[in-house]
């Protein structure tokens, strides 16, 4: 390329004067205002940085409300014995449930009682895949009857084995196999134990236990109210290191007869 065609494509002295003169004739305003809008972004941070330790804050005062929610449970259970009370009511529900007549332990109980009472301790809480089935019944031996019975009336115990039958559950004697055919899962709408006070001397107990009637779960469910204990029983029972051992049931004076939970 000749020299010529150079300098041909060089800027002119005059072109360059011009883009300097307009560079630095940009408004000063324009530069101003992007400057003075620069610190928006630390208020934007500082902004989040409130929200972020409000949050904080809250969730620890929930925490503290919530820790002092359950110590308060906590310190009501034991207080009202929630626990033990809980521990009885699954020991007697199974006497409960057969509705006893008053009984001391001096006196000889009723034999279709403590086998009924034992027949339903093992519905309620033994491991019943060891038990044989027959249709809906399990064949439970009659020394396991009388084990279950021990646990709940003492031992020492003379039970005379026969078919228990009534129109709501029975329990059929089976004296070829020396058996019980007990139904696995009988539907039967029976008192509910609530054991309201406890007292104790040494290692006998003393419960005021409320007999809650069977109510039908719309009523439950429309009414949202306590429901009322349709009579009250004294149970006496005697601690063995971590087991019981029912004394004695007597009849309470002030008794409930509305089983509506009015």
């Amino acid at each position: 390329m000749s020299r010529k065609n150079k300098n041909k494509n060089k800027p002119k002295d005059s072109e360059i004067k011009a883009i300097l003169d307009e560079a630095f004739e940009e408004d000063i305003s324009e530069i101003t205002d992007l400057a003075a809008e620069q610190p928006a972004q630390p208020a934007e941070h500082s902004h989040l940085h409130f929200i972020v330790g409000l949050f904080v804050i809250i969730m620890s005062i929930v925490g503290i409300i919530c820790s002092a929610v359950f110590a308060y449970g906590r310190i009501v259970d034991i207080l009202n014995n929630t626990g033990q009370k809980s521990e009885l009511e699954k020991f007697i529900y199974p006497v409960v449930i057969c509705d006893p007549p008053t009984f001391e332990q001096s006196q000889r109980f009723r034999n279709d009682t403590m086998i009924s009472a034992a027949a339903w301790d093992i519905i309620m809480y033994a491991d019943k895949t060891r038990y044989s089935y027959e249709f809906d019944y399990i064949i439970v031996p009659e020394i396991d009857i009388e084990q279950h019975a021990a646990q709940l009336f003492g031992a020492n115990l003379t039970l005379e084995h026969h078919t228990i039958s009534n129109s709501d559950v029975s329990f059929y004697y089976d004296e070829s196999i020396k058996s019980y055919r007990i139904p696995e899962e009988p539907q039967f709408f029976t008192y509910t134990p609530k054991i309201e006070d406890i007292t104790r001397q040494g290692d006998i107990y003393t419960l005021r236990v409320g007999y809650l009637a069977p109510v039908p779960s719309w009523i439950q469910d429309t009414r949202n109210e306590q429901r009322v204990p349709f009579k009250y029983m004294n149970y006496t029972v005697e601690k063995h290191g971590n087991s019981y051992t029912l004394i004695s049931i007597n009849s309470v004076t002030d008794q409930v007869t509305d089983i509506s939970g009015e």
